[in-house]
């Protein structure tokens, strides 16, 4: 199991990493030749080259429009995480729908997040990109904009309850427990007695504003212990 860093100017990676990024069997680093072959390859639409990684992160300007979509349209019939690194890329964005999805500025991705993502990976065979984009806070991360999604939530579900006429988005009011928009990673820190018939039930079940309150405090405290 490996993850690939597709890198066409070898020398913008040994001026970033300062650690030995070479020296970490789980990590494929493909520049040079092997990055002529790939890049061919993917002009033809044969990606089978790309089947023995885990995880593939690759400078965004080395490929051409039609070649990244290519590469995207591989990681999305795969659902195998993808980055996009560049130095035109100013602040890191992460997205989850179709497949895992990062963007990230050069300088960040060759930062100690990427030692520390590729060590978790190493452990425990998991690819998180939390880790690369937020380094060892990416649970607190995740953990903080739930809690703002939640209060924002109760506040326009208690205008609402309070002033019937006024002009809510129904997209905006939290129904059903898929619309908490909770991350499987952090699921299980949110469940106790109170919280377990909630989450652990069908996604469709309706949700009540207590539940959700409820939902909320367990982060409070979580976020507490972890800040």
């Amino acid at each position: 199991m490996k993850i690939s860093i597709i890198e066409d100017r070898i020398g913008r990676l040994e001026q970033y990493a300062d650690f030995d990024l070479k020296s970490y069997k789980s990590v494929s680093i493909i520049t040079g030749s092997e990055f002529d072959t790939l890049v061919n390859s993917l002009k033809i639409n044969d990606t089978s080259i790309l089947d023995q990684f885990e995880c593939i992160a690759s400078h965004r300007s080395a490929f051409s429009t039609e070649v990244r979509d290519t590469l995207k349209d591989y990681c999305r019939s795969k659902r195998k995480p993808l980055i996009f690194f560049s130095g035109g890329i100013t602040s890191s964005v992460i997205k989850d729908v179709e497949f895992p999805f990062l963007h990230i500025n050069s300088r960040d991705f060759y930062s100690e997040n990427l030692k520390l993502f590729i060590e978790k990976f190493e452990e425990n065979s998991n690819i998180n990109l939390l880790v690369l984009q937020f380094g060892r806070k990416w649970k607190l991360s995740l953990l903080l904009n739930l809690r703002n999604y939640l209060a924002v939530a109760i506040n326009k579900q208690v205008i609402k309850t309070q002033i019937p006429n006024a002009q809510i988005d129904e997209s905006e009011i939290i129904k059903r427990v898929r619309d908490l928009k909770i991350n499987e990673v952090i699921k299980s820190d949110l469940l106790n007695e109170k919280t377990e018939k909630t989450l652990s039930g069908n996604e469709f079940n309706l949700v009540s504003i207590d539940e959700i309150k409820q939902i909320k405090q367990i982060l409070d405290r979580l976020i507490l212990e972890i800040a």
